[in-house]
């Protein structure tokens, strides 16, 4: 299919957001009054947190200028992907048109009746002149919970930052902990909450995760609060009642699977030492995707695997299945294990050849959020929750910021305490990337917020400063952006086998 070189055209992807081993970061939308009537739609599904907003009375009567940071680079076809530091949901594609429309925007001017220009100003590639878009940090609506069901795991994984034991919840703290997230939703305003069922091996107490989203569902219906889940596993004892349940109850699964055959052993091996990639796979192939469960698949990237993460991702993509790529952490627990820390070049060859494999395959279902660490396609400020929207309760009932820093104990769940006025005082800073050096001027800078703020102030002693892995960043996401417009091609059938090279 082809589309005339000589009408505007400009594509834009929607949004999946996958499930992590993380806080769900702040993310947002534009805003702009006097949209021309005929536009503003398109099959973008942007979480609503955080709100960047462009300060404008009527739209249409101001002058507009295109915003000189943007990053447009070539795609085929003459198309070329374009996305600009307050872009709303990732980068969009412009045929010869629609780029040449936006270049003449180097001269201020009026919008005109064009739906272009609507297009180009709703993906803030085009801007007010003299308007400032600023963040709107009021607009949280979802809480964020991850539950430490258990101490307890069938891995011995190398990077784990559990401290493993027999403990877990018991059936009075995970009540109360459900009860204390609905009651700190409604002091907050929040209009959902978000349940991370975790460990440990959170399916080793499946009962348990069965009564609590049972128990948060009673709740949702008395209060008007939404509730939707996940449980993180390592896909080893999955049994097809739970897989059922999960799927008839929509409860949502993230498996990790780091490699293929001994590739994912050295990095997850049972606590006897054998590997568990073997019975992941059966449980892959012969539970979850004949009960018509499709989990999301996370990789965790180290030096050890990262020059085959790519057999991984075929794996994966050969079943359907959605895949996040993130980078190891180190933690308390793993600081001595040297052979796991990023090596940058490593990790970026790794990461090239899993997108070649991505670009093989071109799923059409959106996948740029998983292709680079906490990078996220949406425009948000913060990297993750931590401190704003997002909670860590333990088998105890003791809240921490992170389940990074599971051990370091702000308070307790109580019937009264508002969980995220708690999390607010923990010693983690949470910064805006605005505030830090080296990321305020950055094209990228809504896109990956600067990084985790553990993992940078481990390696500087600042939260004010860019993530150590900056270059790696830099150096994969015109990559990642170049597939996310290779696919939009794709959806729109706009690109044959055989296209994907100038």
């Amino acid at each position: 299919m082809s589309y005339p070189d000589d009408i505007p055209l400009v594509l834009v992807g929607e949004v999946r957001l996958h499930e992590e081993d993380c806080a769900c970061p702040d993310v947002g939308r534009v805003l702009l009054s006097g949209k021309h009537p005929s536009q503003w739609t398109n099959d973008c599904a942007c979480p609503d947190t955080d709100k960047l907003e462009t300060a404008c009375e009527d739209a249409s009567m101001m002058l507009w200028k295109h915003i000189p940071d943007a990053c447009i680079a070539p795609l085929v076809k003459n198309y070329h992907v374009a996305i600009s530091p307050y872009a709303p949901a990732g980068p969009c594609v412009l045929n010869p048109a629609a780029l040449n429309r936006l270049l003449s925007y180097e001269t201020p001017q009026l919008l005109s009746e064009n739906s272009v220009d609507y297009n180009l100003a709703a993906q803030n590639l085009i801007q007010p002149v003299g308007k400032q878009t600023r963040w709107d940090s009021s607009m949280t609506r979802t809480l964020t919970a991850w539950l430490h069901v258990t101490n307890a795991c069938n891995l011995d994984c190398p990077y784990c930052y559990v401290r493993k034991s027999s403990a877990h919840m018991d059936k009075d703290v995970g009540l109360r902990t459900i009860n204390t997230l609905f009651s700190t939703a409604q002091t907050n305003g929040l209009r959902s909450i978000k349940l991370k069922f975790a460990g440990g091996e959170a399916t080793l107490h499946f009962s348990l995760v069965r009564l609590l989203y049972a128990h948060a569902l009673e709740l949702s219906s008395q209060t008007g609060i939404q509730v939707q889940a996940v449980v993180l596993s390592n896909g080893v004892r999955l049994r097809p009642d739970d897989v059922a349940w999960m799927r008839d109850s929509g409860v949502k699964l993230a498996l990790s699977v780091d490699g293929i055959g001994a590739d994912h052993d050295q990095q997850r091996p049972m606590r006897n030492g054998k590997g568990s990639f073997a019975a992941i796979e059966r449980t892959v192939d012969d539970i979850l995707l004949p009960l018509g469960v499709k989990p999301d698949i996370t990789v965790t990237v180290t030096r050890l695997n990262a020059p085959r993460i790519e057999h991984a991702v075929r794996w994966a993509l050969g079943r359907d299945l959605p895949v996040s790529l993130n980078f190891y952490r180190a933690n308390p627990q793993s600081l001595s294990r040297t052979e796991l820390k990023l090596e940058e070049s490593a990790i970026i060859e790794g990461m090239q050849a899993t997108y070649r494999v991505f670009e093989e395959i071109l799923p059409t279902r959106p996948f740029l959020n998983g292709l680079l660490d906490r990078v996220q396609s949406q425009a948000h400020a913060h990297t993750c929750g931590v401190g704003i929207s997002y909670v860590v309760i333990n088998h105890k009932g003791n809240v921490a910021q992170c389940q990074m820093h599971l051990d370091e104990h702000l308070g307790k769940v109580t019937d009264d305490v508002d969980l995220l006025r708690l999390t607010a005082t923990g010693p983690i800073r949470n910064l805006s990337v605005d505030e830090k050096e080296g990321c305020r001027d950055c094209t990228y800078r809504y896109r990956c917020s600067g990084g985790c703020a553990i993992e940078t102030y481990r390696a500087t002693g600042r939260w004010d400063v860019s993530s150590p892995h900056c270059n790696i960043y830099k150096a994969l996401y015109p990559q990642a952006m170049r597939l996310e417009g290779l696919r939009l091609l794709k959806v729109h059938g706009l690109l044959e086998p055989g296209e994907m090279t100038q």
